[in-house]
């Protein structure tokens, strides 16, 4: 298989995999997903100020108190946690030999909330999207739609260790990378812009192990019901060191109408490996390969692949230069696709980021290939 280096675009959740340079192999402590993105609790604020940020040469050894919601403004209580979240910017696309297009983008708008009374929670979400992000619509206009990426009930045990939880929930499976259009993410339906899926998990996080578990009981902000997809998802992944993390995913779906395809009794497989190292100082390597198995009642079963390698470099705290590659053969296909791109990202406060992306993507056709190109500079605010 082949890999380029460079950096696929349009991210959307605050899920940072590099955070394993700090020796950070659990999601758990950062976010109220016990997987990673979406939102932050009050010790991932603090981390956000102390790890993330720039610096600027001066090392904190304490948070500031503008590090809580709202800049700090609004104080709240230890049961409840808040977070706002808004990504954008523009967008330039380019196409074979066709003129280049140029449009804003708004990727996230959304308000986050948790409430835990003792060993129970409440989590959800509530935002606005101008155009895609359909399968997490609670209205159906064609485009300004309120969406619900996330809401779900959990029960903790008293060590925290394991969470059961119900609910519209992220998909467990591979990196929670934040390039939602990765083709890791968008050709195995796993990413968080709008794939959740309502269901039941268990989450386990312990000492050099942690993984989650889900039986998928179907998108029910998609209609009919015909397309709704049924069965399991899940991952585990071992940490031998601090700096070092493999897993396992695998998934499997049937439903009785392809969303996509509309071929018939349609079932749908990933099965990959994932990993993530801490090399040395300021560089993280983060990867992941699948194999693709899709199979319906009109045609047999067709295999695909499609990886990602990424590497993200911090020569300063809080500056980023982040090189990746993927390749993707698609189920059915007729060769390889591979990408690569460059992305720069400075976190000049805890609650900004800026970042620019240039991406480089190939597609295989029967007369040879077609070549895109797509650069996007974004501004994350995170209040």
């Amino acid at each position: 298989m082949l890999f380029l280096f460079g950096l696929l675009a349009s991210p959307r959740a605050e899920a940072y995999t590099w955070m394993i340079r700090h020796g950070y192999s659990s999601c758990a402590a950062c976010h109220a997903d016990p997987s990673g993105a979406g939102l932050v609790t009050a010790y991932g604020r603090a981390q956000s100020e102390l790890l993330l940020a720039a610096n600027y040469g001066k090392a904190k050894e304490e948070v500031s108190p503008s590090t809580g919601f709202l800049v700090g403004a609004v104080n709240t209580p230890d049961w409840l946690l808040l977070g706002l979240s808004f990504r954008g910017g523009a967008l330039v696309n380019q196409s074979g030999t066709a003129d280049p297009t140029v449009r804003p983008v708004q990727m996230t708008s959304d308000i986050r909330a948790q409430a835990t009374f003792g060993q129970f929670r409440a989590n959800a979400s509530l935002g606005f999207a101008l155009r895609r992000a359909r399968l997490a619509a609670l209205t159906t206009t064609e485009a300004n739609n309120v969406v619900s990426r996330d809401h779900w009930l959990g029960w903790d045990n008293e060590n925290q260790t394991l969470l059961v939880r119900a609910g519209r929930i992220n998909l467990p499976f591979g990196l929670r990378n934040v390039e939602h259009t990765s083709w890791v993410r968008e050709r195995t339906r796993t990413d968080t812009n709008e794939h959740q899926q309502y269901g039941v998990a268990v989450a386990y996080n312990g000492e050099g192990f942690r993984g989650e578990v889900m039986g998928i009981a179907g998108n029910f902000l998609l209609k009919p019901d015909e397309y709704r997809e049924r069965g399991y998802s899940g991952y585990f992944e071992w940490s031998p060191r601090t700096n070092l993390a493999l897993g396992v995913s695998s998934l499997a779906t049937r439903a009785a109408y392809d969303v996509d395809t509309r071929q018939p009794d349609f079932w749908r497989q990933a099965h990959g490996v994932f990993g993530r190292w801490a090399v040395s100082g300021p560089v993280v390597l983060l990867g992941e390969v699948d194999l693709l198995v899709n199979s319906s009642r009109d045609q047999g079963a067709g295999l695909g692949y499609t990886g990602l390698l990424q590497a993200d470099i911090e020569p300063v705290q809080g500056l980023h230069v982040i090189l990746a590659g993927e390749a993707l053969r698609t189920v059915g296909g007729v060769g390889t696709n591979v990408g690569g791109s460059l992305g720069l990202a400075f976190v000049f406060l805890p609650q900004v980021e800026l970042r620019v992306d240039g991406v480089v993507r190939r597609f295989a056709t029967e007369t040879g290939g077609t070549n895109t190109l797509s650069i996007l500079s974004q501004l994350h605010l995170l209040l």
